[in-house]
């Protein structure tokens, strides 16, 4: 089976929020195709929008800014990397039914395994004030590691935000508040799909 792909690896910020919604477009016209869109085709609408607002506002400078600007740009490609998965299941990598959806189809399948699940992820206070140095064990065949963070609301829940997708295994997260504990975990992609997420890692912030 061929594996749906978005083939945007290499996109600037608005070559993705470009792409992300022509998906939402086409999948939105060819609902009879993806009925019941996994994640909603409404989250990455509004995914699209909070990023586009975060990167004029990190044109204008500043470190918060542009930290706010990533932390919007991994949230929006893992709620696209879910999609694909969805989109697979679907299509079952046919490539015309794929297309409907806006997407592609590699054009051999995927030789990958599935990633391990990440091993041995650490947290630990940053070296700058409000920060968190978070490192796991390097993990074969991964394409990317997404970086998570576990986020409460003021009713008391809370769930887990994608912070960062990167190629490496290390990320600094600031932002935050100094001495808090927060709760991370972590996990690798490739075109295979999702590894299972590490165990969780705790640190007050730097």
């Amino acid at each position: 089976m061929r594996k749906v792909v978005l083939k945007w690896g290499s996109f600037s910020v608005l070559q993705k929020l470009a792409k992300a919604s022509f998906v939402v477009s086409k999948m939105t016209t060819n609902a009879a195709t993806f009925p019941t869109p996994d994640p909603p085709l409404s989250a990455i609408s509004n995914a699209v929008g909070e990023l586009a607002n975060a990167e004029n506002e990190a044109s204008l400078g500043g470190k918060d800014r542009t930290l706010l600007r990533d932390q919007k740009l991994a949230t929006l490609e893992d709620l696209m990397n879910q999609e694909v998965l969805y989109v697979q299941t679907i299509t079952q990598g046919d490539e015309v039914l794929t297309a409907q959806a806006g997407m592609e189809v590699q054009d051999e399948p995927s030789k990958w395994p599935l990633p391990a699940k990440p091993e041995n992820l650490r947290a630990k206070p940053g070296e700058f004030e409000g920060s968190v140095y978070l490192i796991c064990n390097a993990v074969k065949y991964k394409k990317q590691y997404v970086f998570e963070m576990w986020v409460e609301d003021d009713a008391g829940s809370g769930q887990w935000v994608p912070i960062q997708t990167q190629g490496k295994r290390s990320y600094t997260h600031m932002g935050l508040e100094r001495g808090k504990v927060y709760r991370f975990r972590v996990c690798a992609i490739n075109s295979k799909g999702r590894s299972p997420y590490s165990d969780e890692a705790e640190s007050p912030a730097g």
